[in-house]
């Protein structure tokens, strides 16, 4: 399972602070691959996994944690 956090207007679109998904490859293949997450868009988010700032297509392992944060959030 890979751990997501919401941060600001995120959490408020994805109605929770945090949620629990399958495994996916990346944090863009997780969002792709959900109909929850369509709000979720590269262009208008950052993520960072593990508390670090990341690419969209960095590879996730089970029990990985990923943040989704407005662009101007810093960490």
């Amino acid at each position: 399972m890979i751990r997501l956090l919401f941060f600001a207007q995120l959490a408020e679109r994805a109605g929770a602070d945090e949620v629990s998904v399958p495994h996916r490859p990346t944090p863009g293949a997780l969002v792709a691959s959900r109909v929850d997450l369509s709000f979720v868009k590269p262009a208008g988010a950052r993520v960072a996994v593990n508390r670090a700032w990341s690419h969209w297509d960095a590879p996730l392992a089970d029990g990985d944690e990923v943040a989704f944060l407005p662009p101007n959030t810093a960490l």
